[in-house]
Order: C-alpha cells, then structure tokens, then sequence
C-alpha cells in the first residue's frame, strides 16, 4: 500500500510527467465536454431548422474546430519531446513531406466534405451522399497509402522494435 507521502513508481520517461500536460490533459476534457454540450444544443434547438445535409456540415465543422483546438497544441507538445528515434524520422529524406501531405489531406477532405454537405447535396439522395462520403475518404486514404508505402518499405523495419 502507498502512504501520501511515498513516490509512486514508474518509468523514467513517463510522458505524463513533462512539463504541460496537465493542461493539455484539462484543455482535452474541457473541449471535449464543451463539443458534447454544443451537439446537445444544437441537435435539441437548432438541428430542426436545417436540412439534414447541412447538419451533417455543421458535425463536420464542430469536428474540425475541435481538431484544431486540440491537434495544435497536443502536436507542439510531441514534438517537443520526442524521443531520440522520433527526432531521427524527421530527418529520413521524404518524412517531412509525408507529414504535411497528410496533414493537408485531412483538412482538405474536411473542408470539401463540409462544402458538399453544406451547399451541394440537397439535391442528391441519401445513398448518393453517402457513396460521396466513402469515396472521398477511399480517395484520401489511397493517396496517403501512395505516398506513404514507398516510405514504409524502405525505412520501416529500421523502427520496429526488436523483441
């Protein structure tokens, strides 16, 4: 048993431990109970004066904004401690653009799925805009695939853990 006063162990680079994560931990709950919130509202008091597909848009753009809100500050944070193979990948020729290109992406699939959702599919069915939806996401994720197979091949195995 643990008495008040006595240091619990752990591992000596436990992440939770690095200077700013509590806040980050707090700004993830807050964030996270503040988008609950928001849907509830919205589905509740305003969701009835919309046409579904642009409901769908405003999820989508609640999800983005919530990226956002989080994403930047929980990238700055591992990007700054990063561990030493971490540090490493970043200066592999072709990761640094990968990133971005994925990065990029995500935030272009984002913004022409609120685009569609919010301007142009009133006029399409429900299955219509669901295949829209899959195959934006199967358009994305076989670009991303492209660019990052070739990486995975041929740097992949100098990361994996050895057992």
């Amino acid at each position: 048993m643990i008495t008040e006063n006595e240091e619990v162990p752990c591992c000596e680079d436990d992440a939770t431990k690095t200077k700013g994560f509590g806040w980050k931990v707090s700004l993830s709950i807050l964030a996270g109970v503040g988008w609950l919130v928001f849907l509830i509202i919205w589905l509740f008091f305003y969701a009835s004066e919309y046409h579904w597909t642009k409901n769908v848009a405003i999820f989508l753009m609640s999800i983005a904004v919530i990226g956002v809100i989080l994403g930047i500050p929980w990238a700055y944070w591992a990007r700054r401690y990063q561990k030493e193979e971490e540090k490493l990948m970043w200066k592999i020729k072709g990761f640094r653009w990968r990133v971005w290109l994925s990065a990029f992406l995500v935030i272009a699939l984002m913004g022409f799925l609120v685009y569609w959702f919010w301007y142009l599919a009133q006029g399409f069915s429900l299955y219509q805009n669901i295949a829209i939806f899959i195959v934006s996401i199967l358009i994305m994720g076989g670009i991303m695939g492209a660019a990052w197979a070739p990486w995975g091949m041929k740097y992949g195995s100098h990361f994996e853990k050895k057992k």
